[in-house]
């Protein structure tokens, strides 16, 4: 609780730095640990609202609980492949953290570690991690992009909940469960693939996410839906496997789409086309292009998967593209197609 300590060498004597040890120390800018230490109590530096980077020595193999928690003024840390595990609450509030690493080396990640890092833009999450942790991400109102692992089995009750910018993310096959409120006021999601690995989704999973406009879900069999998952918006396309649409209408959450739509590949891509009735610019593009159509419009990959569907065109309209990675694309309305190029 010293307000008036700045700076801290700890030597090479020091074997461990206990619980709470520097807690408060607001004025506390520096820090250097030595390579004898092993390991680093709760909240150690809970509160050191002036530390702006630290080192971790590897010498170190877990972050505990709260250790960062509420150093405000943090903008980069570096986790060595030592460490193992980060512990509940350890990074949370860190509003000025703007990127970090995980190692390999971390096989699991504690509730809240990151909640509140307003300023973090991107992570990685390596294939270590098995699991997203209640609230690890939640209310990190700058990240636009994430990677999930292919190991992640489990997704945990609002993992991703007020990540406002966050544009587009991808679920992988190994997911099971996607917990309560996980994506809740993901406000720029717009649009979403569920594996068909994918069981059960938890309440309010994509509740507010009021720019979401393609649910791409690839089970046979619908997963099981607990109340108001979807905000189900008027413009919202539902997208299932060939053959299974009548499965989703008569399943609970699911009916409650007002379109549903197969995916059968019918891209017409053998016949690509330029005519009057459909025009895309700029082409190439990266985050938005413009179409003016007069109908309804799909988006199909190149291997003839529909990945959007855009209803009510009439005229002139904006899509965000930010969700789909690079590659071609093809635009169909009606019976002409055209090629789009995604940088």
């Amino acid at each position: 609780n010293s307000t008036g300590l700045t700076s801290v060498i700890i030597g090479d004597s020091v074997k461990s730095i206990g619980r709470n040890a520097f807690t408060n120390c607001t004025g506390l800018t520096s820090v250097v640990i030595g390579t004898s230490v092993t390991y680093i109590g709760d909240y150690a530096f809970y509160r050191c609202s002036s530390l702006t980077s630290i080192t971790i020595p590897n010498s170190v193999t877990r972050i505990s609980y709260g250790t960062f928690e509420s150093c405000t003024n943090l903008t980069n840390i570096t986790i060595p492949n030592s460490i193992t595990y980060i512990g509940a609450h350890a990074f949370e509030s860190c509003r000025n953290l703007t990127n970090i690493t995980i190692p390999n080396s971390v096989t699991s990640i504690g509730e809240w570690a990151f909640n509140g890092c307003s300023s973090l833009t991107s992570v990685e999450i390596p294939n270590s991690v098995v699991s997203i942790g209640n609230r690890v991400f939640s209310n990190c109102s700058s990240l636009t992009s994430i990677t999930i692992p292919n190991r992640v089995i489990s997704i945990g009750d609002y993992a991703f909940y007020y990540c406002i910018s966050l544009i587009s993310i991808t679920i992988p096959n190994s997911v099971t469960e996607i917990g309560k409120s996980a994506f809740e006021s993901c406000t720029n999601l717009t649009s979403i693939t569920i594996p068909n690995s994918v069981i059960s989704i938890g309440s309010y999973a994509f509740e507010y996410c009021s720019s979401l406009d393609t649910v791409i879900c690839k089970g046979d069999v619908p997963p099981t839906l607990e109340e108001s998952v979807f905000d189900y918006g008027a413009n919202t396309v539902l997208i299932v496997p060939c053959g299974k649409k009548t499965a989703y209408e008569s399943s609970e959450g699911w009916n409650d789409f007002g379109e549903i739509v197969e995916d059968c590949g019918n891209t017409g891509i053998e016949d690509v086309v330029n005519v009057n009735s459909i025009e895309v610019y700029p082409n190439p593009a990266k985050e938005k292009i413009t179409i003016k159509a007069e109908n309804e419009v799909s988006i199909f990959n190149n291997n003839g998967q529909l990945v959007k569907l855009v209803k009510n065109i009439r005229g002139t309209k904006e899509i965000n593209i930010s969700d789909l990675q690079s590659g071609i694309y093809y635009i169909k309305t009606g019976n002409a197609t055209k090629k789009l190029i995604v940088e």
